[in-house]
């Protein structure tokens, strides 16, 4: 409920300026623009009360200055998710001012259990997103390089030089012999390059494998079949111990699981998932979900599989995300429930579904 004693302050972030409307309490609004460098931040915090109560947009730097109001100010902060207040407010023309505006009438209209409020991450749970980004775009950068030096050996018409002969280091450096000139001189530098992504990654790879091995959450994260070092690390960065979620399905929503949903009078109809959530942690997953198809303690998602695909004729691609999504549920159940995982059998919808599983799994 409104609080008369109190303003009401929304903050617009672009990259290096910020917009603020401020509410009073005679619900007067002002303005106030400034940098978001660090001494723009510092005037902008000096602006704010300890009893105001402020608003932003979910991003990187929405979750720094979070922090910083709270440790500096001690206001309440509100991150709210970007992708959902497009259907809050609906306005012909958008600009900072108006944004802004908006966020501090959020704020003020409505209760905090109507707002599309982002928790904010555990200063663990922000270091470990930053390793994950660090060895995604590490895994990327040399990915790509890995392509171009690839496409030298196609450009000099060596079309024998496959990309698994040069995935390895000492495969690369006895590959690149059979080019000359200046393909030669290009791809030496290529391989000095990769030499120091292949550093990096390995320094990254066993930074997340020592955690995950010694991390009690993520030691039973792995007991699932298909969740490995990498995949345990991951969740728990953008997940946490799950105690922010009240169930399963919650989770499946905020990594971007979940399908569109699309209504026209009495017809229903389910499009693409929305995929809202982080991108990398929902392709671990995926990959993760791989793995458990092809695990002997796949359990009851294995035999999910089976059946939807060999006994039903679906979609293996289709249906991998699905098995993805229950994956992430499971990973959130063992989360909350401190336990170690076990595989039961697929139940199934009835005994005529696990007949046909049956005849699948041994087809």
């Amino acid at each position: 409920m409104k609080d008369e004693k109190r303003r009401y302050v929304g903050i617009d972030l672009g990259k290096r300026e910020y917009t603020m409307a401020i509410i009073g309490k005679n619900e007067k609004a002002s303005f106030r623009h400034g940098r978001t460098s660090i001494t723009g931040r510092e005037a902008l915090y000096r602006l704010l009360e300890k009893e105001d109560k402020v608003a932003l947009e979910a991003g990187n730097l929405a979750f720094r200055m979070a922090e910083e109001i709270q440790e500096r100010v001690g206001s309440e902060v509100r991150v709210l998710n970007s992708a959902k207040l497009p259907y809050i407010w609906d306005a012909p023309t958008k600009t900072d001012k108006e944004d802004a505006l908006k966020l501090a009438h959020l704020i003020e209209e409505r209760r905090d259990e109507k707002l599309p409020i982002v928790p904010l991450p555990s200063k663990q749970e922000q270091e470990r997103r930053k390793v994950v980004a660090n060895y995604q775009r590490e895994i990327e950068s040399r990915t790509r390089l890995l392509n171009q030096l690839h496409a030298m050996f196609v450009s000099a018409g060596i079309t024998t030089v496959v990309k698994k002969d040069i995935s390895a280091a000492d495969c690369r450096q006895a590959a690149i012999k059979v080019l000359s000139g200046q393909e030669l001189e290009e791809a030496e530098t290529l391989l000095e390059h990769l030499a120091l992504y292949d550093k990096r990654i390995a320094q990254l790879k066993k930074k997340i494998q020592d955690e995950a091995n010694s991390d009690g959450d993520m030691k039973l994260l792995q007991s699932i079949a298909g969740v490995g070092p990498i995949v345990a690390y991951a969740f728990a960065a953008h997940v946490g111990d799950g105690s922010r979620f009240s169930k399963g399905a919650q989770v499946s929503n905020y990594i971007g699981f979940v399908p569109r949903l699309y209504y026209s009078g009495d017809t229903k109809r389910n499009g693409h998932i929305t995929k809202r959530g982080n991108g990398y942690l929902r392709a671990l997953l995926i990959q993760g979900a791989w793995a458990l198809t092809m695990s002997k303690k796949g359990g009851s998602l294995k035999e999910r599989f089976i059946y939807l695909t060999k006994g039903q004729g679906r979609s293996k691609k289709k249906t991998i995300v699905s098995i993805a999504r229950r994956l992430a549920e499971l990973m959130y159940t063992v989360l909350r429930s401190k336990t170690k995982y076990e595989p039961r059998p697929w139940k199934g919808s009835g005994s005529k579904a696990k007949e046909m599983a049956e005849k699948a799994m041994s087809a």
